[in-house]
């Protein structure tokens, strides 16, 4: 099975709020791992870049970037 590179989803402006109220800007994807490159930010104020796992996010954004991979 071939690896696929990094799926690049900063520029489609990609985002959700979570329960602590951060909103979460959606970077880039790792189709083999299906983890997501995020920037975390509070109060609009930039807190840090992070990973996280495709399952953690709402089903709409689900929908738009599994078509990507």
């Amino acid at each position: 099975m071939a690896k696929k590179a990094l799926v690049k989803l900063s520029n489609q402006n990609l985002s959700f709020e979570n329960d602590r109220g951060q909103n979460l800007k959606l970077l880039n994807i790792n189709p083999n791992s299906m983890n997501l490159d995020v920037a975390i930010y509070e109060k609009n104020l930039f807190i840090k870049n992070s990973t996280i796992a495709f399952a953690h996010i709402p089903k709409k954004l689900k929908a738009k970037i599994k078509p990507l991979c």
